[in-house]
């Protein structure tokens, strides 16, 4: 009972060669990115914030939006938590093979490159583990025994693994440069990707210091820039910039290949339309909490006055104190931003990129608005090769001038904002001198900065306004009860049960050890 069959591909007898430790790791990455799973449904957690809505129907239950999701009935909670796990399962075989029979690999670099990538993915899936559920079990090694069912682990202790992780991935990985020398190996995880990662966790935890001492690495690398150019900062959002100056991790698609290696999220985001995606479901529409965000060229605000409904539409008036703005063409001479991340009647990108395009106000369910990021024009909907872009050059600077601002470094911080702001595809107007004066100004004006620049992407928008503490405040303050004249509910958000989500029930059946988050029930 105790033999190893020889006729089949097992833990026992795999990991002979550079080859199978290769396709182990890839094993790893395949858990990014399954479509079954609806993994690259994950940049729509947007519609989860004020700066979205889901596409269900004119401000009705605004899904994610009315916080109903239940242990039974959350269909990203119940299909992302066990994604995640495999993720963290595959990760771990690789370490501990890595441990048991790395020796075979022919180079050290192959097996520090291999090992390295499996201790930040395993740190990744904790990432959105733990900041999505809170306290959730550690796991880094086979379970057996007692052990197959294990108990929530306190959010701290799984954040010290995370850390411990990324800074010996940082050790073992290479610089980015490496990999693009061979487009073969572009798209993996690399030094700077650990370091970014790691950045990035010290910030949710409000660890200013380390936070500011790993970002900087990042910044001192060299190895990153801002995407150049006129229209550098869409570029990247197209195939030609896929892995590009900018990108420090994306998650790789191709079409044409298996269905869980395209990406749907194209047909999920975009509005049906000539010239985009005719079977486009709309699910992503912008709305206007996040349009007025967008300023003026001279840097003033844009505030949209809700004035009427039609069926499919709303109307608004706009006002800015900006003597230059004209109200009857309000998204003319604005952060060229917005063009790049909101689709909105008479956009010159439209017909820049979809000169077949119809788009008009009345096409997205929800709001006037589409979304535009990671939208190209693909021949089926459910075949896209767009890559998603996890982690770039924009938001390690955005963040680094949080943690500089955090610590009442003010100058410093606005510098590394005013980097973002003044790149050539945007040219925005410096952060005010009264505001980089004035530390909660600044706070505010950084966070703004962050919605500007990152909305629409990967959830930023959603787990930044979460680790900010205001989520839940600015949820009530946008999702009020019959908004725009239609019938929806008020946003019933707890801040005792909505800052984390529910555990599935069904793999609380499978594990009684598992408690369920506070104020869920079935």
């Amino acid at each position: 009972m105790d033999s190893v069959p020889i006729d089949k591909i097992n833990t026992a007898n795999y990991y002979q060669n550079d080859d199978d430790f290769n396709k182990a790791i890839n094993g790893v990455y395949n858990a990014l990115e399954p479509w079954a799973q609806s993994m690259d449904f994950f940049p729509m957690i947007d519609i989860a914030t004020p700066i979205a809505a889901s596409g269900g129907g004119r401000f009705g239950a605004f899904l994610w939006g009315n916080m109903a999701y239940t242990p039974t009935s959350s269909r990203m909670s119940q299909e992302w938590w066990p994604q995640y796990w495999m993720g963290v399962a595959r990760a771990n075989e690789v370490i501990i093979k890595i441990e048991e029979k790395g020796s075979v690999i022919t180079t050290p670099a192959l097996r520090d490159r291999i090992h390295g990538e499996a201790l930040f993915l395993r740190a990744y899936f904790y990432f959105y583990l733990t900041y999505l559920w809170g306290d959730v079990p550690l796991i880094t090694g086979p379970l057996s025994g007692d052990d197959v069912k294990p108990a929530r682990s306190p959010h701290a202790q799984v954040v010290e693994q995370m850390i411990t992780d990324l800074k010996e991935a940082e050790t073992l990985l290479p610089s980015v440069t490496e990999y693009r020398t061979s487009s073969a190996l572009l798209g993996r995880v690399s030094k700077g990707a650990a370091m970014s990662l790691l950045g990035k966790v010290y910030c949710f935890e409000k660890r200013w210091s380390d936070a500011e001492t790993e970002l900087k690495k990042v910044i001192d690398s060299g190895d990153y820039k801002l995407t150049p150019g006129a229209t550098g900062f869409i570029d990247q959002f197209w195939p030609e910039g896929e892995n590009g100056i900018e990108s420090i991790f994306e998650i790789q698609y191709a079409a044409d290949v298996l269905q869980d290696r395209s990406n749907f999220y194209i047909a999920y985001a975009t509005t049906a339309g000539a010239g985009i995606n005719a079977t486009g479901f709309g699910y992503t529409n912008p709305t206007d909490y996040l349009v007025d965000l967008f300023e003026t060229t001279g840097g003033y605000k844009v505030t949209s006055n809700w004035i009427s409904n039609a069926a499919s539409k709303d109307s608004f008036t706009f006002t800015s104190a900006d003597p230059a703005f004209v109200p009857l063409k309000p998204f003319t001479n604005r952060d060229p931003r917005l063009m790049w991340t909101v689709m909105y009647q008479g956009s010159p990108y439209l017909a820049w990129k979809f000169p077949a395009n119809t788009f008009t106000a009345d096409l997205p369910k929800e709001t006037n608005y589409a979304t535009v990021k990671y939208i190209i024009p693909e021949s089926t909907g459910s075949n896209g090769s767009q890559n998603e872009i996890v982690i770039r050059y924009a938001d390690v600077l955005l963040l680094y001038a949080e943690a500089l601002m955090e610590q009442a470094k003010l100058t410093d911080a606005a510098t590394y904002v005013n980097m973002v702001r003044q790149r050539p595809s945007v040219n925005m107007p410096v952060v005010p001198a009264s505001v980089v004066g004035d530390q909660g100004q600044l706070r505010q004006y950084i966070h703004e900065e962050r919605i500007r620049e990152l909305s629409l992407e990967y959830g930023h928008v959603f787990f930044d306004l979460r680790r900010w503490g205001i989520y839940g405040q600015e949820m009530k303050k946008y999702w009020t009860a019959n908004k725009y004249g239609h019938v929806n509910p008020a946003v019933p958000f707890d801040e005792g049960r909505d800052n984390l989500w529910p555990i599935p029930q069904e793999d609380r059946d499978l594990n009684p050890n598992l408690s369920q988050n506070p104020g869920y029930t079935q």
